[in-house]
């Protein structure tokens, strides 16, 4: 059974970062705290630097108590905030394409997206996403695009579906890549972007099997 909901009080003191508390809660309570480390570590442990948890020591044990409080089910409810979970690319020659979740229904005028010869910047609602930082390697912003793709109408559910289990839109990123045929071996270089996940590419066709001889 799981355990009372912790305060952001109670869990400082008894992670002995009392004095975090002013700090972190000008950011929301732990449940929000805990949506962000859900999403993705390397951003949380990045604006908690931002938000002026100076010492790494500090932010380390601040995720790992946490996370260790969302295993053993103290905190209330957590969903994943989608535009801050590692994004996912692919290349080929000529370009790279790079989808991030959203929440359904997110208005494109929400959406702000920025591109410079080695580095992409997208925020939503204003809020810095997973696709931020310095690219791996250099674009031609020009011929750079992005645009919305909808989720599909979600089908009719015997039971209401978990946060975790909505449909996402997508902000799908297309750079045009600065010297055509140049393997990437990542999307970033640094920043938040980093934790960016790479999809497999799809296996090739099989080969159709000889007709036997007649």
């Amino acid at each position: 059974m799981p355990s009372e909901s912790l305060a952001l009080g109670s869990f400082l003191k008894e992670e002995d970062l009392v004095h975090l508390h002013d700090v972190l809660e000008s950011h929301g309570g732990l449940a929000e705290l805990a949506s962000m480390l859900s999403a993705n570590r390397v951003l949380f442990l990045a604006r908690l630097k931002e938000w002026g948890v100076s010492r790494l020591v500090e932010r380390q044990r601040v995720a790992n108590g946490l996370a260790r409080a969302i295993k053993a089910g103290r905190v209330g409810t957590v969903a994943a905030t989608p535009h801050l979970a590692p994004c996912t690319w692919t290349q080929t020659d000529d370009c790279l394409v790079a989808r991030l979740a959203i929440p359904a229904g997110t208005p494109s005028s929400a959406v702000a997206v920025s591109f410079e010869v080695n580095a992409m910047d997208i925020r939503v609602h204003g809020e810095a996403s997973s696709m931020c930082g310095r690219l791996h390697g250099v674009v031609k912003p020009s011929d750079c695009t992005w645009e919305l793709e909808r989720a599909p109408p979600a089908e009719p559910a015997m039971f209401e579906l978990r946060a975790d289990q909505q449909p996402h839109d997508e902000v799908v990123v297309t750079l045009a890549k600065g010297k055509a045929g140049a393997e990437w071996g990542g999307l970033f270089a640094s920043g938040v972007g980093m934790s960016s996940k790479r999809e497999k590419p799809p296996p090739p066709p099989e080969k159709p099997k000889p007709a036997p001889p007649p």
